[in-house]
């Protein structure tokens, strides 16, 4: 039988009082939104050459607050080792050198994702029976139940992810903490066509660093993306409030201290920018609205804090700001195959100037679909 008392010394010197590598995944060209995210959760994030990769260095209670908070990374992972290995049985020792009974309860199920590039290892079967023979070995030696594998997609957070990569040879192993794809935060059930993820609307809304007397605009709604990921990022709510995370199943998980740090988190609520969005589309509004009201529901927040209503973009009367206000234009028209490409420059030009008569001189972000769009968009831009 495991030594208890043993393990649990080892995880509070270990785990609980060490030091380690949360790891970020976030779509390719938006680093910038992730590493401002990170610093306003008091980290110091350092990219990695791999685009869409950053790493930061944090506690065990930093981990967790990063995945309650951040809103732009696609997934989080908790990385375990680093190493360069070409040989299965240097694999399997280097695997078997990580503390498992640290980081996985004795008998708890897991399954494994595995990419490999350039790499001399790359037959999935013989790294995972590698893997599986290191667990194996590791906790039957700690006279323990070994964990058991599983080859299913099922989502379930008490099943464990090992995350095997791969590229020129070198192999991270890490563990998910976040629980797969973070941009399902579960109170967008209703949406319309292409839905943009919420995790690029909300790193896209990160990266003016807009102050808090912000008035954010979003004329071209749709389901909502960009006003409920607007409203819960300025008012630091949890990202996915409804949402168990595998760490909660973690050796080193203490329900106590986690509910604790929820009620810290809890307290810091900013009020958060004001928001009006609008939609030509009845259906879209009435998804938005949907929306609105489930994440109300799971966030304890107002639902007049966020106004839907339907409006023709280009037929508005031009926006009159008064006092401090401070409003931002976002936009995501749409695109692809609901319109032509000659429709689709066209729109762009007419949206462009819209923005030059009726919101002269308010700052604005766009998402373009080309360069053609670009063009005939015709702004100038800061940042792209």
């Amino acid at each position: 039988m495991i030594n208890q008392k043993s393990l649990d010394r080892r995880i509070k010197r270990h785990i609980i009082a060490g030091k380690h590598t949360l790891f970020g995944a976030i779509q390719p060209g938006l680093e910038e939104a992730g590493e401002i995210e990170l610093k306003q959760l008091g980290l110091s994030p350092e990219r990695e050459i791999e685009p869409g990769s950053i790493c930061a260095e944090v506690s065990l209670e930093d981990l967790w607050k990063t995945v309650l908070m951040s809103r732009s990374f696609s997934r989080l992972y908790l990385r375990l080792d680093t190493f360069k290995t070409s040989g299965f049985m240097e694999l399997k020792q280097k695997m078997a050198r990580i503390p498992w009974d640290l980081y996985l309860k004795q008998g708890c199920s897991f399954k494994v994702k595995l990419t490999t590039r350039h790499c001399r290892l790359h037959v999935e079967d013989k790294i995972i029976k590698a893997l599986n023979h290191s667990l194996q070995e590791h906790f039957i030696k700690m006279e323990a139940r070994p964990p058991v594998y599983k080859n299913t997609r099922v989502k379930d957070p008490s099943l464990q992810t090992i995350i095997i990569r791969g590229v020129d040879d070198q192999f991270t192993i890490s563990l998910d903490a976040g629980g797969g794809a973070l941009y399902e935060r579960g109170y967008r059930k209703f949406i319309n066509d292409a839905p943009l993820k919420e995790n690029i609307a909300a790193a896209l809304l990160i990266l003016p660093e807009l102050p808090e007397n912000t008035l954010l605009l979003d004329p071209m709604s749709g389901s909502g993306t960009f006003a409920l990921e607007g409203l819960g990022y300025s008012r630091r709510l949890f990202t996915s409030p409804n949402r168990n995370y595998p760490f909660e199943y973690w050796p080193s998980f203490k329900l106590n201290r986690f509910q604790w740090l929820k009620k810290q988190l809890r307290t810091e609520i900013m009020t958060g920018w004001q928001i009006s969005a609008s939609d030509i589309d009845e259906k879209s509004i009435g998804a938005a609205r949907e929306n609105l009201k489930l994440m109300s529901g799971q966030c304890s927040v107002d639902p007049g804090d966020c106004e839907f209503i339907k409006e023709d973009f280009f037929n508005r009367t031009p926006l009159a700001v008064e006092g401090d206000i401070k409003p931002f234009l976002i936009l995501n028209p749409p695109y692809g195959r609901r319109l032509s490409l000659k429709d689709q420059e066209e729109f762009y030009r007419k949206m462009g100037r819209t923005i030059l008569e009726k919101y002269k001189g308010i700052p604005w972000g766009i998402i373009v679909p080309g360069l053609e769009c670009e063009k005939a968009l015709a702004l100038r831009w800061d940042k792209k």
